[in-house]
């Protein structure tokens, strides 16, 4: 290990193909790596009165010449096929103390090579799971696709009174019932609500904990007691601030705390800031979230750009943040439910308003980098504006939907149904009816089988 001054720096991780290369960062009195904290500018960790800036660079042969890895300037570094046979060092550099003190370095020792693996190990589990259900559980949605006035956000009622009222051993009993193998839960979309407590949105957007994220961490519990069922939990998140969020009706203050004052390629200043509260979910669920899925990832040149800190890189890292196994989509949206949209993907997001696609080429979109197919529809009533998503009633019939999801898992695909769940935890009936048909086909061709 070659040390300069009094740290030194080793890089943790497996090396394959699809994981994360971590740098873990010692001073001659323990770890300073700073883990669990907010990056200050992309390129440098804080931890006390210390800065750590990374940078990661590659080679072909252990001995050979390294060169830089354009845009690695985090703690972490996901590998995707590309990584395959080569090794990788971490270069650090530790400022502390007062303004102009001498900064000191310290280089890794090369790891590697990477190996190659087959598909993607992180997604196994989705693979077996099949097929899942999803909610767009939603402010904005709420009175919507209220089935009766009693569903509805009542005149005088505090976001956190109504997500208090959201009964999750209920909720989960239902789940479970439908034989779905994890859950898509929104946390939020655009009006700026959200459906967990997250200190960091609370800070940058100016409110009080509960006026915008809820003081109830709904996730952790849903995903606490979903797991003894081994029913897994994958969240929703927009990859940009909310776009509609205002303290006051249309003054979008929440939008222009976060620098976005409209929906437009986000900034680097924009990505810092809502990649800072990403890392907050993701490094306080650990494992008990599975996986996140990515929404507006249409402005992609923004974070293509491997000149700037924030990038691909930054929003795998934050997302990947407390578990490095969690899995990614981005999505680009209607149509593109096809596409791989980053090697860095560990499923595609596959968002389609029709059923009916089936995997081409087995269980992979991208076999190279272990990228899973993936699709995700909704069961509710198509209307103006929402299509189904999130709506009561249904959209398709039985006997066709049961027969898109028996000839998509059997080549190997994992479909998501958006199920309507309503502000007390309870599915749609007409909709749990369909999810039913689709256990009892699926059990009945294993049996087959």
């Amino acid at each position: 290990m070659r040390i300069e001054g009094a740290y030194e720096v080793m890089i943790a991780g497996p090396l394959r193909k699809k994981s994360q290369l971590k740098a873990v960062v010692r001073a001659l009195g323990g770890v300073i790596d700073g883990t669990g904290t907010e990056a200050g500018n992309g390129t440098e960790t804080q931890t006390g009165t210390k800065e750590i800036s990374y940078k990661w660079f590659n080679s072909n042969a252990k001995e050979g010449t390294y060169n830089p890895v354009a845009g690695a300037v985090q703690d972490a570094l996901p590998l995707a096929a590309d990584a395959v046979g080569r090794y990788y060092i971490c270069e650090i550099t530790v400022r502390e103390g007062a303004e102009g003190a001498v900064p000191r370095s310290a280089t890794s020792e090369p790891a590697g090579p990477i190996a190659d693996v087959e598909g993607n190990p992180n997604t196994d589990w989705l693979h077996r799971a099949r097929y899942g259900i999803s909610h767009h559980l939603l402010a904005e949605f709420m009175n919507r696709v209220a089935a009766e006035p009693g569903e509805e956000w009542q005149p005088g009622e505090s976001w956190d009174e109504v997500i208090n009222g959201f009964d999750v051993d209920a909720y989960v009993q239902q789940v479970v019932e439908t034989g779905a193998g994890f859950v898509i839960l929104t946390l939020g979309q655009n009006s700026g609500y959200l459906l967990s407590p997250n200190a960091t949105y609370d800070r940058i957007a100016g409110v009080k904990p509960g006026e915008r994220a809820s003081t109830r961490d709904l996730p952790m519990e849903i995903a606490e007691a979903l797991a003894p069922h081994g029913i897994r939990l994958i969240l929703y998140s927009p990859a940009n601030p909310p776009s509609k969020a205002h303290k006051e009706e249309g003054d979008f203050a929440i939008n222009k705390a976060f620098d976005y004052p409209i929906e437009i390629a986000p900034s680097q200043e924009t990505q810092a800031k809502w990649q800072s509260v990403i890392r907050e979910w993701s490094d306080r669920y650990g494992d008990k979230v599975a996986g996140w899925w990515f929404d507006g990832m249409w402005f992609q040149q923004a974070y293509d750009d491997l000149t700037l800190p924030y990038n691909w890189y930054s929003l795998v890292n934050a997302a990947k943040s407390g578990n490095p196994s969690r899995i990614v989509a981005f999505n680009s949206g209607i149509g593109s439910n096809i596409l791989v949209n980053s090697p860095y993907e560990d499923y595609i997001a596959g968002e389609t308003n029709e059923i009916g696609p089936l995997p081409a080429g087995g269980r992979w979109a991208d076999e190279a980098n272990g990228v899973q197919w993936f699709h995700w529809t909704f069961l509710g009533e198509f209307v103006k504006d929402l299509a189904g998503w999130g709506n009561t009633g249904l959209n398709w019939p039985t006997p066709d939907l049961v027969s898109w999801v028996k000839k998509a898992v059997a080549r190997g695909g994992v479909i998501a149904l958006d199920t309507k769940v309503n502000r007390f935890g309870r599915l749609d009936r007409q909709q749990t009816a369909q999810l039913l048909a689709i256990r009892d086909s699926l059990k009945d061709s294993l049996n087959d089988g």
